[in-house]
């Protein structure tokens, strides 16, 4: 619950949808178009971005297919939350994205056994970096301690990408995972560094079904992260020069 609670509060669409409920109650018996508009905003930002919108977005870069071209390149796993708790397995420490993550990287490391696993991201000062929790899950999943590494230092993507060149200059081109949504904009941070990157993405937020429909969305907490995540990609991407 906490940490639900923490994570509406830093929600720009829970301020807005606030906001919006205070002028709802509060104009009701004045303006009621404007508090009809209001109710509407406020359905909206609980119902979430229209899926087709995510849909497209997390689908800029597909699946990835490993091929012999790809044997022997470094897989970097982007850090995404993770609770460094004694006493829960590595595997149960990870975030919800950082599992997808994790699991996306060690099925790309099984079709390219020689490559090197790297898992990234920093934790609370005087802790367990992220990175190294997602190792020990790795290896109760099956990958030998010999084929993984970490960058344990960065609190952003940007940092993760200049911390990733700083500590392994010898690799001009990485297999990056990261969530769908999150790919677009890590993919230029790296360039940037000047890395060349294959596109791993994963923890797809929407799903289409084969018969080319879309489960009907209903209003939700959901939809408040959703629109958090839009939010934060369009920020880094445009604001951001990202």
């Amino acid at each position: 619950m906490r940490f639900i609670a923490h994570s509406m509060l830093l929600n720009p669409a829970f301020w807005v949808v606030l906001f919006l409920g205070i002028t709802v109650f509060r104009e009701w018996k004045k303006r009621r178009w404007i508090s009809l508009v209001g109710a509407g905003l406020i359905f909206l930002f609980f119902t979430g971005p229209p899926k087709q919108i995510i849909f497209y977005w997390e689908r800029a870069f597909p699946s990835l297919e490993v091929d012999d071209s790809l044997q022997g390149l470094p897989i970097l796993v982007l850090g995404a939350g993770g609770t460094p708790e004694e006493g829960i397995h590595p595997v149960h420490q990870l975030g919800k994205s950082a599992t997808f993550r994790v699991l996306e990287g060690i099925r790309v490391w099984q079709r390219s056994p020689g490559s090197t696993l790297i898992m990234s991201s920093a934790g609370r000062d005087g802790y367990l970096s992220q990175a190294e929790v997602y190792v020990a899950a790795a290896r109760e999943l099956g990958v030998p301690a010999t084929h993984l590494d970490i960058v344990p230092t960065p609190k952003t993507t940007h940092e993760e990408a200049v911390h990733f060149k700083e500590k392994f200059p010898q690799y001009s081109k990485v297999i990056l995972v990261t969530s769908a949504m999150h790919m677009r904009r890590a993919k230029r941070l790296f360039e940037a560094q000047g890395i060349e990157v294959v596109p791993a993405p994963c923890n797809f937020f929407t799903l289409r079904h084969p018969d080319n429909s879309f489960r009907m969305p209903w209003p939700s907490s959901e939809g408040l992260v959703l629109w958090g995540m839009v939010f934060h990609e369009v920020v880094g991407m445009v604001l951001l020069g990202y």
